[in-house]
């Protein structure tokens, strides 16, 4: 696992405008869309499309600024180490499997002649006879089957591979189960765990014998080259295959197959647990976010109040003495009513007048 790496919002800025974001990327053991979000986080400008073929051609370029740090929003940012998820993965339920696995009482045998199949490689069986005859319709409305892309001339061996493997991961104690219609899939349960898998026969382009020189026909054919691969189809960190090799055909691996489940199981708990905590730093950091938005926000309604109050106790002082202006120079018998009145408003306006000590 390579160490965490510590990133200034200056040094990344530095960074982002000394040279393009994929070379950047490649150095920090990220993809340049993982940098993209780190400036966004830190509030960093990266550089316009075409500026640095603009940079490069001589032509006069601007670098943006960087802003003032919006408050609560963080000043570094910790890229965490990557971790080959096939390197030194272990655990209790790993190494029990691959103590299982290793021993020779254990070994998948594959069978040179299919008998009494699976029930999911009798349907596969049926599914394939109906599939021959070009009848979609009655394709698509059958029982489930197994996931294969193989030639004819493969089939059969691919068959007896995927009823030998089904049965042993059956007696390990899990679950293999599969989906009808035309685009099915085969899947299996490892460990809680769910892994959609199939068995592919590899192809190659070649020239079409038929192609001619202005010809519709396609130049190059996909043609199946005999040579099989078992593989986990919705899985995407490390090894994902087994395959035929020039030394081991893929029979004599059906073992490592069910170990590299085992692994993917693993492995897919161990994303899962890291994507919950990102997720939930995440909330975190929006919660801190969120806080200081709410307490700007207060501060500012509560510096609009000081000033409204200021601005009506100033009014009030102005309209008293306007009041005392009016008495001297009235009659008293005309203005005691109004100033009564007067007074009692100024009191009352007053009154309302929120406290700077309040709430």
């Amino acid at each position: 696992m390579s160490p965490s790496i510590k990133i200034g919002r200056q040094e990344l800025y530095d960074l982002v405008w000394s040279k393009p974001v994929v070379k950047i990327a490649k150095d920090l053991g990220i993809s340049d869309v993982a940098v993209g979000k780190i400036c966004k986080k830190l509030n960093i400008p990266k550089p316009g499309l075409g500026y640095w073929a603009k940079k490069q051609a001589g032509k006069r370029v601007r670098q943006t600024p960087l802003p003032l740090l919006k408050s609560g929003y963080p000043e570094t940012y910790t890229i965490k180490g990557y971790q080959n998820p096939n390197q030194n993965l272990t655990s209790e339920f790993i190494e029990k499997q691959k103590t299982f696995e290793s021993t020779d009482s254990n070994k998948i045998t594959v069978k040179k002649t299919l008998r009494n199949p699976h029930p999911l490689v009798e349907q596969t069986l049926l599914r394939k006879k109906t599939y021959d005859r070009r009848s979609y319709y009655e394709f698509n409305n059958l029982p489930p089957g197994l996931s294969m892309s193989v030639s004819d001339d493969s089939f059969r061996r691919a068959i007896r591979i995927m009823d030998a493997l089904i049965k042993a991961l059956e007696r390990r104690g899990h679950i293999v189960t599969a989906t009808s219609g035309y685009d099915g899939y085969t899947s299996v349960s490892i460990d809680g765990e769910e892994f959609n898998f199939d068995i592919f026969e590899f192809s190659k382009n070649v020239v079409n014998p038929e192609w001619k020189q202005g010809s519709y026909d396609k130049q190059y054919i996909l043609e199946r080259t005999g040579k099989l691969s078992l593989r986990i189809k919705n899985f995407y960190w490390g090894q994902k295959s087994i395959n035929d090799g020039k030394l081991q055909r893929l029979e004599e691996k059906l073992n490592d197959f069910i170990l590299l489940l085992v692994k993917a199981s693993a492995i897919k708990k161990i994303n899962r647990k890291e994507r919950e905590q990102r997720e939930q730093e995440n909330k975190e950091e929006q919660r801190k976010i969120e806080k200081v938005r709410l307490e700007r926000q207060l501060e500012l309604e509560r510096l609009n109040q000081l000033f409204d109050n200021a601005s009506t106790w100033n009014k009030c002082i102005q309209a008293r003495q306007y009041i005392d202006a009016v008495k001297e120079n009235s009659e008293r018998d005309e203005v005691d009513s109004w100033v009564v009145w007067a007074i009692q408003q100024i009191d009352r306006v007053e009154s309302t007048l929120q406290h700077p000590y309040d709430g």
